[in-house]
């Protein structure tokens, strides 16, 4: 009897102990599938550049978008996914990487599908962006003429869409300082400028842009801790990528990294590694780990501008790398909310 029991617990152990809370917190299945794909995307790039596009915008960048989602959603609407659901999305994910194209979108539909409902039923109409950023996604999957620069371009708009609201919080609960004054239509304005610039390609729309992103970035405490710092590295990408397209003389594939690398990695890895980072009285204190993988990511990004494309690769590498390996040694941990700001009492799902 006893070593059927012995048994039992062995094989009961495993998943629980190793992976703690894994499918209850979204951050970490779909970060898990976004780092996985930071690492497999760069070796496509030589075989196959549309392949190495798609799996690195809708794979990595998509996966992380879900795991920010999903996470605030709580807080927005006091839903969270199960995880039932959450499995589902994943598969949904994989699915696209095994499939390359229209079966793409199913993530992003099922993604969309996941943050409507709560957000409709609490009244949340200024949050609607969530849900709609994930179908405008799931149309460029099933696009196939959808010009190269497009999909960063979507991209770009929610990052400028959640940054605006995200990093000025981040910032004042790292320096202790007031947020500025909510104002929608300056948080709205620059994604809706660079989505017209999809619409109707005009330079004029990406340097209003570019300008409305410095002048936001002025209104927040710029003087921070080097967690709250490594968030500003890829707002200035973003400006600067904006600013490159707009220029005809500008190179294409330059201004491309610059997005792709400099502001939409740098702003994936900046997230990410707020949830790795240590929590102090009030704040979160980041780790020596994330400091230098961000700074192999930036360098990633500079490298790719001097058409060191074999040294970008490296410190790629490198980055996500170690970022693999800090999730590993997170996931063995109890989760903690909140997620990505630190808070004065420790509390576990």
């Amino acid at each position: 009897m006893s070593t059927t029991a012995d048994k039992r617990s062995r094989s009961s152990v495993p998943w629980s102990s190793f992976w703690p809370g894994f499918w209850k917190a979204p951050h970490r299945p779909l970060m898990l599938c976004s780092v996985m794909a930071a690492l497999v995307g760069p070796l496509l790039a030589g075989t196959d550049p549309q392949l190495h596009a798609r799996l690195l915008v809708f794979g990595f960048a998509g996966a992380a978008i879900g795991a920010y989602l999903l996470t605030v959603l709580p807080g927005w609407t006091k839903v969270r996914a199960t995880p039932a659901r959450l499995g589902l999305l994943v598969a949904l994910w994989l699915w696209g990487r095994l499939m390359p194209g229209p079966a793409e979108a199913l993530y992003f539909i099922g993604l969309s599908f996941t943050l409507a409902p709560p957000i409709l039923r609490a009244g949340l109409y200024g949050r609607l962006w969530a849900p709609l950023a994930p179908l405008l996604l799931a149309l460029a999957t099933l696009r196939p003429d959808l010009p190269v620069e497009s999909t960063p371009l979507l991209l770009a708009a929610l990052v400028a869409t959640v940054g605006a609201r995200a990093l000025p919080a981040f910032l004042a609960s790292a320096t202790g300082h007031p947020q500025p004054p909510d104002n929608l239509a300056l948080y709205l304005s620059a994604p809706l400028l660079i989505l017209g610039a999809i619409a109707l390609p005009h330079p004029a729309w990406l340097v209003l842009a570019a300008l409305i992103l410095l002048g936001q970035m002025l209104r927040w405490p710029l003087i921070a801790p080097p967690l709250g710092t490594m968030l500003l590295p890829p707002w200035l990408w973003l400006m600067a990528a904006l600013l490159l397209m707009a220029t005809s003389d500008g190179n294409p594939s330059h201004a491309l990294h610059m997005m792709t690398i400099g502001a939409i990695g740098g702003m994936i890895h900046a997230f990410i590694s707020r949830i790795f980072a240590r929590r102090g009285a009030a704040t979160l204190i980041a780790q020596p780990a994330s400091l230098i993988a961000a700074a192999t990511l930036h360098a990633a990004a500079l490298a790719r501008l001097l058409d060191a494309v074999s040294l970008a690769l490296v410190f790629w590498v490198i980055c996500w790398g170690i970022t693999l390996a800090q999730l590993i040694i997170h996931c063995r941990q109890q989760p903690q909310v909140p997620v990505f700001i630190g808070s004065r009492k420790k509390q576990t799902k």
